[in-house]
């Protein structure tokens, strides 16, 4: 089986916006029949956050998952 997650990574003071168009368009790149699931995460990090460390954003993990 294989999965695609997404993890978005925001901070409260918005300064990365990721819009639902963006998410749109990252999933039409899977609409694949290989893949069996989409799982989306969402994190809001404090603003405390220090800009050189360059998490924010959409992170995108593709893996092969062993049923059972």
């Amino acid at each position: 089986m294989k999965r695609v997650e997404v993890l978005i990574v925001d901070d409260l003071k918005g300064s990365t916006k990721v819009s639902e168009k963006q998410i749109n368009e990252v999933l039409r790149q899977f609409n694949d029949e290989t893949i069996d699931k989409i799982i989306i995460n969402r994190v809001t990090l404090p603003s405390s956050l220090n800009d050189e460390d360059n998490i924010l954003g959409v992170h995108i993990i593709v893996r092969e998952v062993a049923e059972t």
